[in-house]
């Protein structure tokens, strides 16, 4: 007797082209229930998920079976400045971030072949996919990169990132970009928003052109946030290392009068953290200025091992958690940081906050990183679309989420996405 999954032909069995996936245990992100053990996972030839149940209820229901270890989304990488794909040793780190900054300029001066940059940002894309990576969100000046991007295939939300600080620029800045924008062509698998850099090279009335523009277009605004103590006192005093930096080269608003208040604080008042606000890094940022966060619905990308090596500085997780401020994970650039595997970054903040609820990690590394970029049909696994399936094998052998979600974040020994 021919079962479902296959057909006779000369009294031969052939496929019908699904293919079954058995894992130890299922993580499924988001679910009441995110870890099922002993799971089938049924995928019809284009990779669309035909079923989700016990493995042996699905048996029957074709003849090609792939076991795994443990099997989940693939995960989503926030924030990475493929720009800095050919560094090979970070810059410098230790003495603030405006030092920092001076060191990454400086590394950037020598000019590349064009050839040689795009082979440096396909070997990163390509060693991100290779962990497990199946979408990142890149952050970018100009469009160079994209044509790297492109070749590889990968998902991206690509954040065109707008610098002007003092305020009778923004008009110029915004118009200059909607005029390269509607000149740069990207591929279906790019998506396209405005980004704002950071609260000391952006002017407020940017800010708000920023996110008008943005809401018009349905897409989230992201800004590096609370990155460094410097931040607070150019906004609370008008001074500080970031007043020096921007009067040395020629971009400081001369009416700039201090607010008083850290940057986080003034942007709530002007109307700007709210839902569709992404804070980067708050590295710095207090508890206060988390749950007030969290209470407008805004959301964090974390890049902890950046913020270590240029600050000694790490976010409050803990705290995000316990007011409920949803976080995804970004690797950042290479300027700061030599991994390019966001299960580096989520290894950091296990390590610091052991106690965290279970899950909520793997939660970080997958669905909540992809509503932030705001790609719907990733980090989860749903009967009825295509999903991108990684396979991890780890040591040991745990038998519940907080154990599963240990050995994937700490203990893997291989991880391979599924075609």
């Amino acid at each position: 007797m021919v079962g479902p999954g296959t057909r006779s032909k000369g009294g031969k069995k052939v496929s019908n082209g699904t293919t079954l996936h058995t894992a130890e245990f299922l993580i499924q992100p988001g679910e009441s229930n995110p870890l099922q053990a002993d799971a089938g996972l049924l995928c019809d030839s284009a990779g669309i998920i035909l079923a989700i149940g016990q493995a042996h209820e699905l048996r029957s229901k074709s003849d090609v079976t792939v076991h795994h270890q443990i099997l989940m989304p693939g995960v989503v990488n926030c924030h990475a400045h493929l720009t800095d794909a050919g560094i090979a040793k970070p810059v410098g780190g230790g003495e603030g971030l405006v030092r920092w900054v001076q060191g990454l300029l400086a590394s950037r001066g020598t000019a590349q072949p064009e050839e040689i940059f795009q082979q440096q940002v396909r070997a990163v894309l390509r060693q991100m996919m290779e962990r497990g990576t199946v979408a990142v969100g890149e952050v970018a000046n100009n469009f160079r990169t994209i044509p790297a991007i492109a070749e590889t295939g990968i998902r991206c939300r690509f954040m065109h990132e707008l610098l002007g600080f003092p305020e009778n620029r923004a008009h110029q800045v915004m118009l200059a970009t909607l005029t390269g924008q509607q000149r740069a062509e990207l591929p279906s698998t790019i998506f396209y928003t405005l980004a704002a850099h950071a609260p000391y090279s952006v002017s407020p009335p940017l800010m708000k052109l920023i996110q008008q523009k943005n809401a018009q277009q349905g897409t989230f605004t992201f800004q590096h946030l609370a990155e460094d103590p410097d931040e607070r006192l150019l906004y609370q005093e008008a001074a500080g290392p970031w007043r020096e930096f921007l009067e040395r080269i020629g971009g400081w608003e001369p009416t700039w009068e201090a607010f008083g208040v850290p940057p986080i604080e003034f942007y709530d008042r002007m109307g700007l953290i709210d839902g569709n606000f992404v804070g980067v890094h708050l590295a710095d940022a207090t508890e206060r200025e988390i749950a007030l966060m969290a209470s407008r619905g805004a959301r964090a990308i974390l890049s902890p091992a950046s913020n270590l090596h240029i600050t000694g500085k790490f976010p409050d997780v803990m705290a995000m958690v316990r007011h409920g401020l949803q976080f995804g994970f970004g690797t950042d650039g290479r300027g700061s940081n030599p991994s390019i595997d966001v299960f580096d970054e989520a290894a950091m903040v296990l390590e610091r906050f052991p106690n965290l609820p279970a899950g909520i990690l793997l939660k970080a590394l997958t669905i909540h990183g992809a509503e932030i970029l705001q790609f719907s049909d990733l980090g989860k696994l749903t009967v009825g679309q295509a999903s991108s399936l990684l396979s991890v094998a780890v040591n040991g052998s745990p038998n519940d989420l907080r154990g599963v979600e240990q050995a994937v974040v700490m203990d893997a020994v291989g991880r391979q996405l599924q075609a």
